[in-house]
Order: C-alpha cells, then structure tokens, then sequence
C-alpha cells in the first residue's frame, strides 16, 4: 500500500491561486451516503445553463474541501463552463486504501450525480474526476471501478494506481483490465515521497497509455511542457514539471481543464427499447406485475416501467425478429430499487432458450442504492455473460421467490441497445 504523506494540502497557500470567478455560487452541502452523512462545497455557475459537465475535486490526505478548492482553481479555468464538487473525505483521507473504502466512495459519486442531474440537470455523459495526491489515488481507483461509462475523465496529480480487491489485473502489454476512463496526468519530477515518487507516476502514466493502446509519439498540449499520446483509444495527457516536488502545479488548473473541455459531447447511435413507451417494434412478453406506463420517480420524460417483482416473476422486453450482438454489442438501461439491494437476475432468451442468466448485482459494481436510480451497462460478449450470438428477449426476473404480499418494487427507464459505432462514439475524446 502506497504512504502518502498527511497534511498534504491542509491551510496550503499557493500565492498563484486565482480566486474562482464571482460568477459562481458556492454553497455548503451534504448528503447521506452509504448510511453516512458526507459534506461537500458546490460551486454552480450563475446563471446555471442545462447539460453542463460535472467535476469532482479531490483533496490529498490531511486536506478538506476548501483547500482543494483554493490549490487547484478550476472555476476560474472553467469561465463557468462547469458545475465542481469539492468533496470533505471523512476524517480527512479518502479511504483508497480498502475495498470498503473504495466501494463507499463509488456509492457517493453515484449519489451526487444522480442529486445533481435532479437538481442542476448536469450531463451525466460528462462527469470527470480530479485529485491531488491521496485524492488523485482516489480518482484513478473511481475511474476503474466506475470505468468509462460513468466518468468521462479523469485528471490525476500525483495520485498512485494499484488494485484493491481485485479492482483489476495488469494486461500483458502492461494495462489494466479495467476500462478506464480518458485521463490526464500532471508530476513533478522532484517529487520523492513515498507511493507516489516521480517513477511512480511513470508507472501509473505507463499503465493508462497501455491501457488505451497509445502509441509511443505525443504532440505538444497546452499548457507546456505538457504531451498527449497519439493514437489512443481514449486519449492519455502528461505533464512532467521539472525540478517540482510532491505540490501542486500553478498550471495544473489549466492542464486539466483545457482536457476535460475537449471531451465534448458526441451523439449516441442506438436502438431505444423504451423511453416513455415501448419503441421500434419491442413488445413486452412479461410475466407478473408490470406497468409500462408508470407515472411516478420516472428518470427521465413522462413514464418509466413499474416491475413488482415476487414469486420469480419477470420483466421482459421481446422483439420478433432476432438481435445481432455484433450488430448491437451492448445493452444501457437506468434501474431504481424502492428499498435497495434488490435481488434480480439478467438474461438474454431466444425461445425457450437462454443464453445468460446472472444476477443483475452482477452486472454492477455494488447493489442498487434505495431510491436513487443507476445506470447499468451490459456488455453481451463480455463477462459474466459472454455471448456472442442472437437473441430475441431482454429478462430481468425476481430471484427470491417472495410470495405478491411481499414483492421487491422496481423502476426502470430509458433502455437502448448501442452500437459499436455508437460505443466508440461515446468514448471519443474530441483530439482525433
């Protein structure tokens, strides 16, 4: 486990810091989360237009809120562009260094999105994650539990990588397994502090470019002497700062804003199952209690699909003629428990034949949280469900057998199959 030195950012004083832009409203928040009441500042430009990113600022150990907010001034970077969380870890360190810990921390990020996509209307194709230090371990073990389609970047100053349970493997090109997320990586070359010494930022940047296939040329990015690395797959930016230690660098809110910004949005091609009604000739072939026209805690529009689910009954989405995996690769669907840790199992069907059936918990990195709704992705070629074939019903099936008097009650909404052309899309950075 990487030492990261304590007290990293508590009271800093960065002469250089520019003051965040009177444009914005700062207001004290908090939020329970996993059974824990967290604080945070919230920073929202003024006047708030819809769709806008939303990033995440992570203090180092020993560090708080404010003083992220004053070392790393992304506000005045942005010109208002953004919406910025600058969270208080309990106790003052992000627990980066348990599987718990992590886990609680993938639960909180999940919790703030979804206050704020009700709140502020962020776009939750574009969430990015900062750190400094501990903060920035933090970030990278977020962006590879929460992986790509979650967060859309990542910006890491001097914060380490390495897996906690099972996290991920190294690849045998010297990647990681996890799909991680774009991500620009700021070091100073002085920097000798135990865990997270200049070769060790080496590492961890040699981990993301071989993780996104990154050839081994760069071009110059602003601000200098930054590099991007050409020919990723999702891009990977590095800045090497001669002669400075283990601090933050007084072009770091530049470096990292100029790469979040060129993550632009990109439309999405896909198939839509449901948004609103049932689309595109899918029928519904369930078996048990299902409303396809449920007007209450929808996600998104007028309606979402209501499933009291008991007695092994199922919610399925059906269509007449056969799916394509490799027409349509993955499945995307937005799914809220009414009490949380819901027991479902996912599965593909042609027939009377099916081809997958693994729990839906499976499919996430933790259970369904009460009353907040989680975006699921489903990967059909990939594990758990590794199939490569067609189908032509989407299940998700009660798995406790729980009698109608006692029914586990969800909500799902917005389901679409993508494309491979849309999934690259999605992933695109905005460089090419």
């Amino acid at each position: 486990m990487p030492l990261l030195t304590r007290g990293l950012l508590l009271g800093i004083c960065l002469v250089w810091a520019t003051l965040a832009s009177a444009a914005f409203d700062v207001q004290n928040r908090s939020i329970v989360s996993s059974g824990v009441t967290r604080s945070f500042i919230l920073a929202v430009p003024n006047p708030t237009a819809a769709n806008l990113p939303l990033v995440l600022s992570l203090h180092g150990d020993g560090g708080n809120a404010a003083s992220m907010r004053a070392g790393l001034p992304l506000e005045a970077a942005s010109n208002d562009g953004a919406i910025f969380v600058y969270p208080n870890a309990p106790g003052g360190t992000f627990e980066y260094f348990s599987d718990a810990g992590r886990a609680r921390e993938v639960q909180f990020v999940r919790d703030v999105i979804e206050l704020l996509v009700t709140e502020r209307q962020i776009d939750r194709t574009r969430v990015f994650i900062t750190g400094f230090s501990g903060g920035a371990t933090m970030a990278n073990a977020l962006g590879c539990r929460m992986e790509a389609d979650e967060i859309r970047g990542l910006g890491i100053h001097s914060g380490s990588l390495y897996a906690v349970g099972n996290d991920f493997t190294y690849t045998a090109n010297g990647g990681v397994s996890c799909a991680l997320p774009a991500t620009i990586l700021l070091w100073g070359e002085a920097d000798n502090t135990p865990g997270v010494t200049y070769a060790t930022g080496v590492s961890v940047r040699n981990n993301h470019s071989a993780t996104q296939s990154c050839a081994s040329a760069s071009n110059a990015f602003a601000p200098p002497p930054c590099v991007q690395y050409n020919q990723c797959q999702r891009s990977v930016a590095w800045c090497s700062i001669p002669g400075m230690g283990h601090s933050i660098w007084n072009q770091a809110a530049s470096a990292i804003w100029n790469f979040f910004s060129a993550q632009t949005p990109v439309a999405v091609n896909s198939q839509t199952i449901y948004v609103d009604s049932l689309q595109n000739g899918w029928q519904n072939f369930s078996w048990g209690t299902v409303d396809f026209a449920w007007p209450q805690n929808v996600y998104q529009g007028a309606a979402a699909v209501r499933f009291n689910a008991h007695s092994f009954q199922g919610l399925s989405f059906a269509k007449t003629t056969p799916i394509q995996v490799n027409q349509w690769p993955q499945l995307r669907f937005y799914i809220r428990g009414d009490a949380g840790a819901e027991n479902l199992n996912f599965s593909l069907q042609s027939g009377n034949t099916v081809h997958a059936n693994v729990p839906l918990n499976s499919l996430m990195s933790s259970a369904l949280p009460a009353g907040n709704y989680r975006e699921v992705t489903v990967r059909f070629a990939d594990p758990p469900i590794n199939y490569s074939g067609t189908f032509e019903r989407i299940n998700l099936q009660d798995n406790t057998g729980n009698a109608p008097g006692n029914p586990q009650r969800v909500t799902v909404d917005q389901v679409e199959l993508l494309a491979p052309t849309a999934i690259a899309d999605f992933l695109r950075d905005g460089f090419e």
